[in-house]
């Protein structure tokens, strides 16, 4: 792909709730299963509390303008896991935001427009509650970090399944999102498709499990950047999974009872209210990430 240069941005954080899940209440991983997250909440239970976040996650600038960034281990096998097991029994299809293209791209524009099922998108989603689990709040709390934004302007976390001979269309996210983060949640082996492809930046990603790709869709006079659009090409063969982490112009819910702390490997002593703890630690490392590749357009 070419050389890539590294960057350190801030992602040492730990998700701090309104309720502690000491080691009397925190749910055992077979209960947590077993359990709805209705009756886990209202026996004061924070889901989630006991699955381990990542450990060193790797930020690799990929191209420079538009800026993209791909992260290693941006979420942990775990969590992964986690979030695939909160998804049993509620895929559906997915759906596109419909409006005139003019509208949606144009500076100023914050609207999403209609949600429809379309014949450019057939993959299925499951749309998580940030309230289901504390590793949903914890992702997008990495979200927030990479895109340097307000926690309520992260979007609810849209988990995506491809099976085979499912994609997505080229498209743009719109002007009303800043930015993108994609969270892989497996691997694809290769020849297996499903790659993300950036045909402007001649270049796409493949999936692989626990990492991340960040991107930007806005020019500065706040129109969207026509150099964004991607796709998802069909999957050959296999299922690839993998999670939208969308930043909006709008915030998106409060999130005034959350609270980050920004800390460092130093603060390793230090324990995180709910046992949430994402204990990350940006490496700085000089190589290339071999889930990148040069397409052509």
């Amino acid at each position: 792909f070419g050389s890539s240069r590294h960057c350190k941005p801030e992602l040492h954080q730990r998700y701090t709730h309104g309720r502690m899940a000491t080691a009397d209440n925190a749910p055992a991983g077979d209960d947590a299963q077993g359990a709805s997250a209705a009756s886990l909440k209202e026996a004061g239970k924070d889901i989630g509390a006991e699955v381990p976040g990542p450990g060193k996650i790797k930020a690799s600038v990929v191209h420079e303008d538009p800026i993209v960034i791909h992260y290693e281990d941006f979420v942990s096998a775990a969590e992964s896991e986690h979030i695939l097991q909160l998804c049993e029994g509620r895929w559906q299809r997915s759906t596109v935001s419909v409006g005139k293209a003019s509208e949606l791209l144009s500076a100023g524009y914050k609207d999403q427009g209609q949600e429809a099922v379309g014949e450019t998108r057939t993959s299925d989603s499951v749309h998580l509650t940030f309230d289901e689990s504390i590793v949903v709040e914890r992702i997008a709390a990495r979200v927030a970090s990479v895109c340097k934004c307000n926690l309520e302007d992260v979007e609810a976390l849209v988990a995506l399944r491809y099976q085979p001979g499912q994609f997505f269309k080229r498209h743009h996210d719109g002007a009303m999102r800043p930015s993108t983060v994609f969270v892989y949640l497996n691997t694809m082996e290769p020849g297996s498709g499903g790659e993300t492809y950036f045909p402007h930046l001649g270049f796409q990603v493949h999936a692989s499990a626990g990492s991340a790709v960040m991107w930007k869709n806005r020019l500065p006079d706040g129109s969207a950047d026509p150099r964004m659009h991607h796709e998802a090409k069909p999957v050959l063969k296999g299922v690839k999974y993998g999670m939208n982490c969308f930043v909006n112009m709008k915030p998106q819910r409060d999130a005034g009872h959350i609270v980050l702390v920004q800390h460092t490997e130093d603060d390793e002593g230090v324990e995180g209210v709910g046992e949430a703890k994402d204990d990350e630690d940006v490496g700085t490392e000089e190589t290339e990430s071999p889930a990148l590749t040069a397409a052509a357009a």
